[in-house]
């Protein structure tokens, strides 16, 4: 096989990355089609890819292929529906095509590929004359669309690229076109690409006097993908036109153009903010940013351009020092989709968009191919093996969006979205994943992810035959056969050495092992064991004279290990996580009694049993009886063991609770798991909002206002305008003195209510009027507890209840009650 040296094989890019000013030999990856899987872990997930994914992608496509027909029959004036007035459904349509080109490549299926033969048709009926391609503007169906904004599509073509998305779809479809040609040779979807791409430059950097008065656009998109996708475009055709604009996309990010605003017009949601070069930390949409980084690293190796790399190290030093969950998800906070400030990381409000995992393997694939160090292999592991599959069910067939880290029961996989970008971004990936295992320079082979796999390496003195069996991430054990084609061929044979094996299980500062559960690697070479072994930048290296049938095995032990995140993660204080080589896990309800959020770790269990799972889990390593404590709701701890499984396996068997944080002491359970009075026997509401607990009213947790949200709560919401109760009911009969309420009001969808009173209960009576004191009155007041008084000095009750009337476009909600009992 021959190379030129400015291609680049990876994983999700078919490239080779080559010199930086001809100062060192960068890694050829060896591409996914070219790998053989023979083991169960990630043949299954191709099976299931080719026999689910695809097809139920391709169906739920289905609008953006209408919105691409109805946009051809107008172009042929054939009378039809103008198209819909979406910004990005024929993304997610390309995002498909490209992952079943993928499955094209490994085995040739003419049902397959007469399907998208097809869809290439209607995409080119589509296109106009001149290149433009976008259903809304060429319709006219923006018009009733929003034109400006986080959601505007501009009221002509280019108008808004900063929230059109106009370039971000053409992109993916490029991605789709190089995709298709290398796996069938067919140049129909390409034609479509090139044609698109030349328009583009002369609209955006020559200047048509067809858009923007002629005047060149020269300005960066808001979302980062044609960068990325005219890399590959350049790639495949060898015209340097689409390298050179791919460059000048990255370079004149906020440059040329910087928005004004906040949240979605921030400079900072689309690294806007300053130039590419002089960005140090990982800020806004992390989709949008992992694409940016990843086509810097593109950019910088194929133009021999080192000035890009400085910046890379630094946003990447910052991603896993300050900003990475444990899961090696990104983007933490709801609203922007993003980065929040340093070391905000929280569980149940995390938001770890799917695609921005598959972001973070992008981007620390390139950095590795660039660098040789296994560390950027390790974060793109961790976020492969957990928020990469957790974003698909083992079916295949529903998916995450959002990945948290804690479900109080509510959280569940869905069929589809609207937004369809996490199933598609899935559907290309996971057919590509064989081309993250192996890469090498002309004289060395690098060994980067396990599998049992078999592949051939072509180094400068002869082909390499590299052949492994694991069940890997499961079994410790990796077996490789190595079979040069010359005997006595001399070439270093490099083998990862994951950062969970030693002190950490992740690279940066956030995460620490505190057990000492460590059990030392080793390495073997036809049955003798290599005396201290040294590892260099993430890797052992074997440099000898190799003849066929040479065996090695890499013994990486998995012991179960506790983890710590530093005192700056305040989501984590006084949590423990715990993982298992390269997997974090976590415990659902289904396997567990009781509340999940009840239990704390306070001891290292250093011989818990590991088990295989059966039915929907079989295969899967599980945790079946970690040592632990619960507190029940009446403040009794008792010891009782957990049930833990791996984070990406959970939500396969229905809807359930799920943590994977847990306290480590009783006095933080008793923080955040309210402790029910002695003298009540249960508290009900007749609604809980999902993220809140009827039981935080009775915490005794002093508000500080009305709009306290540091402290647990309960409220209705999203029942408006109703009326909500929340009934106490006593163990045995209880003098009642007086009650009092603190009202939660966020000014928003929760707010005082209109009205409320008190009613009681005596054995099994009906509901009667709380007995008011003569002088009280139900007060609303903000910020202070609301008290009545009982009358008379024998007011004995087995059960109260407290009616609440709200507003017509509101909630209600209650920090806290005060029961005063003689």
């Amino acid at each position: 096989m021959k190379y030129n040296c400015f291609f680049a094989i990876l994983c999700c890019a078919i490239t080779l990355f080559p010199l930086y000013g001809g100062e060192k030999e960068h890694l050829v990856p060896i591409s996914f089609d070219q790998v053989s899987l023979t083991d169960h872990f990630w043949s299954n997930r191709m099976r299931i890819q080719k026999e689910v994914l695809v097809p139920v992608a391709f169906e739920r496509t289905e609008v953006g292929l209408e919105d691409l027909r109805r946009t051809g029959n107008y172009l042929k004036g054939i009378q039809d529906e103008i198209a819909s007035t979406s910004r990005f459904n024929t993304s997610d349509l390309y995002k498909v095509l490209e992952g079943a080109a993928y499955l094209l490549k490994m085995e040739r299926d003419v049902n397959l590929e007469n399907q998208i033969d097809a869809i290439a048709k209607i995409i080119s009926d589509a296109q106009e004359i001149d290149g433009y391609l976008y259903p809304a503007h060429t319709t006219g169906s923006y018009k009733d669309a929003e034109l400006w904004g986080g959601a505007g599509m501009g009221d002509k073509p280019y108008s808004w690229v900063v929230h059109s998305h106009e370039l971000y779809n053409v992109g993916h479809l490029y991605e789709a076109a190089v995709a298709y040609y290398q796996a069938t040779g067919k140049k129909n979807l390409l034609a479509i690409a090139e044609k698109s791409a030349q328009h583009i430059n002369k609209v955006f950097f020559e200047g048509d006097k067809n858009y923007n008065e002629g005047v060149p656009v020269n300005q960066a998109p808001g979302h980062q993908e044609i960068e990325l996708a005219l890399v590959k475009l350049y790639r495949a055709t060898n015209n340097p036109l689409y390298l050179t604009m791919a460059k000048r996309f990255v370079d004149i990010r906020g440059v040329t153009y910087t928005p004004t605003g906040d949240g979605v017009m921030s400079p900072e949601y689309a690294q806007q903010h300053v130039p590419v070069r002089e960005q140090k930390e990982a800020v806004g949409h992390s989709v949008r940013a992992t694409y940016l980084y990843s086509a810097m690293a593109d950019v910088g190796a194929l133009t021999e351009d080192s000035t890009l790399l400085p910046a890379l190290k630094k946003i990447w030093g910052d991603i896993v020092n300050t900003r990475m969950h444990i899961t090696g998800g990104l983007g933490a906070i709801h609203g922007i989709e993003g980065f929040g400030p340093q070391y905000e990381l929280p569980n149940k409000e995390a938001y770890n968009e799917t695609c921005a995992a598959v972001g973070n393997v992008f981007f620390n694939h390139r950095m590795f191919l660039l660098e040789k160090d296994g560390k950027y292999m390790d974060v793109a592991e961790v976020a492969l093996f957990n928020n990469v599959l957790a974003g698909v069910n083992l079916e295949g067939n529903k998916f995450f969006y959002v990945n948290p880290l804690e479900s109080v029961g509510n959280v569940d996989r869905s069929h589809w979205f609207g937004t369809a970008c996490c199933p598609t971004n899935l559907a290309r990936l996971i057919p590509q994943v064989s081309g993250l295992m192996y890469s090498h320079t002309e004289k060395d082979i690098y060994v980067s992810l396990y599998t049992s796999s078999q592949t051939n390496i072509p180094l400068k003195k002869g082909d390499v035959q590299i052949t492994q069996k694991t069940n890997y991430p499961f079994d410790e054990s990796i077996y490789l056969s190595v079979n040069p084609k010359k005997n006595n061929q001399k070439f270093s044979l490099n083998l990862r050495i994951p950062t969970w094996t030693e002190n950490q299980f992740v690279p940066g500062e956030l995460y620490h092992y505190i057990d000492n559960n460590k059990k030392e690697w080793s390495i073997s070479i036809n049955g003798e064991f290599v005396d201290n072994p040294t590892v260099e930048k993430g890797f052992v290296s074997i440099h000898r004279k190799w003849k066929e049938g040479d065996k090695v095995v890499l013994h990486l032990p998995m012991p179960v290990r506790y983890n710590h995140a530093i005192k700056k993660v305040e989501a984590n204080i006084n949590r423990v996580a715990i993982t298992k080589g390269p997997l974090v896990y976590c415990a659902e309800g289904v396997d567990n009694e009781g509340e999940l959020r009840r239990y704390y770790i306070d001891e290292i269990d250093k011989t818990p049993l590991i088990k295989k799972g059966d039915n929907m889990l079989e295969n899967i390593d599980i945790i079946s009886n970690l040592s632990a404590h619960y507190l029940d709701e009446n403040g009794e701890a008792t010891f009782r063991s957990i049930a833990m499984l791996p984070y990406y396996a959970w939500n396969n068997r229905g809807v359930s609770t799920m943590n994977v944080w847990f306290a480590e002491n009783e006095e933080l359970v008793r923080l955040t798991a309210p402790i029910m009075p002695l003298a009540l026997k249960s508290i009900r509401a007749s609604y809980t909002h999902e993220y809140d607990d009827v039981l935080a009213v009775v915490s005794g947790n002093y508000p500080k206002s009305s709009f306290d949200t540091t402290i647990p709560r309960w409220t209705a919401y999203p029942k408006l305008g109703g009326t909500e109760t929340v009934d106490f009911m006593f163990k045995e009969q209880t003098p009642v003195k007086s009650v009092a309420i603190y009202w939660y009001d966020d000014n928003g969808g929760v707010q005082l209510p209109v009205s409320w009173n008190l009613e009681y209960k005596i054995g099994d009576s009906e509901w009667l009027d709380f007995p008011l004191y003569t002088t009280d009155y139900y007060t609303i007041l903000k910020d202070q507890f609301n008290l009545v008084h009982s009358a008379g000095e024998d007011f004995v009750i087995d059960a109260l209840r407290i009616n609440m009337k709200s507003k017509q476009n509101s909630s209600v909600g209650v920090l806290q009650v005060q029961i005063e009992v003689d």
